[in-house]
């Protein structure tokens, strides 16, 4: 069986007047228990800036992210995904950090979250491929969770 997904990658930043530690734990909410990299970088106002980033190529990682979305968010992500979806086979995600800090991993269009940016194993490399095989195991997630709930 041929992998969907063949990376993911994520990032967020923690701004001067945020705990760290929350954003860490917010973060890894969404994510799970992924190696975090942080680095510090300065704002355009000369405001310190942290980046918490991590990555995996690893299936069961990837899959349960995509467990801790919500039902309502694996749907706008077929609704969305032409939009989410890029040339180079990427799929993007923006996740809520507040909402994340508090347990809960939901999608967001602001900018006070956790980007994820997932690599698709399309093959031929290219894009409508790429929103197939997302929709496909979009859907298959949301059938065995019907299935796994009994409905």
């Amino acid at each position: 069986m041929r992998k969907t997904f063949i990376g993911l990658h994520a990032r967020t930043f923690s701004h001067a007047t945020e705990d760290l530690e929350k954003v860490k734990l917010a973060f890894a909410n969404v994510v799970g228990p992924l190696e975090m990299t942080v680095s510090v970088t300065e704002g355009h106002h000369g405001n310190l800036i942290t980046i918490v980033e991590g990555e995996t190529k690893e299936v069961r990682d990837i899959s349960a992210f995509f467990e801790r979305i919500s039902d309502d968010d694996l749907n706008e992500i077929l609704r969305s995904v032409d939009a989410r979806t890029d040339e180079g086979c990427n799929l993007f995600l923006r996740l809520d950090k507040q909402e994340a800090y508090e347990g809960r991993v939901k999608m967001t269009d602001g900018d006070d979250a956790v980007s994820v940016r997932i690599r698709v194993g399309a093959f031929p490399h290219r894009c409508e491929i790429a929103k197939d095989l997302v929709k496909a195991y979009v859907s298959e997630e949301l059938v065995r969770r019907c299935d796994r709930r009994g409905q």
